[in-house]
């Protein structure tokens, strides 16, 4: 899937598949990370219109490509850390 053009509802290519976004299981797309000339840009699957092992059909005109906004950097993932209880005293 890396590497599959991307292209607008006009058949513009504007770039290719950077990664798949979805659930940890892989059962449901949220959306693809599209690899641009000004970037990585987020299609999420609402304009997703076919998907296959060659091309991303979108639903996005030339322009809305371009207002595409960049992907934001993900946050870093913090473990909640618990104080340990102690034996016997109830904390």
């Amino acid at each position: 899937m890396k590497g599959t053009p991307v292209i607008s509802r006009s058949g513009r290519r504007f770039g290719a598949v950077h990664r798949v976004v979805d659930d940890p299981a892989g059962n449901i797309l949220h959306g693809i990370v599209v690899a641009t000339k000004e970037g990585h840009r987020f299609v999420g699957r609402d304009l997703i219109l076919k998907m296959t092992t060659t091309q991303v059909q979108c639903s996005l005109s030339d322009e809305d490509v371009d207002a595409l906004p960049p992907v934001p950097r993900a946050r870093r993932r913090f473990a909640l850390r618990l104080p340990r209880r102690t034996a016997g005293t109830g904390t």
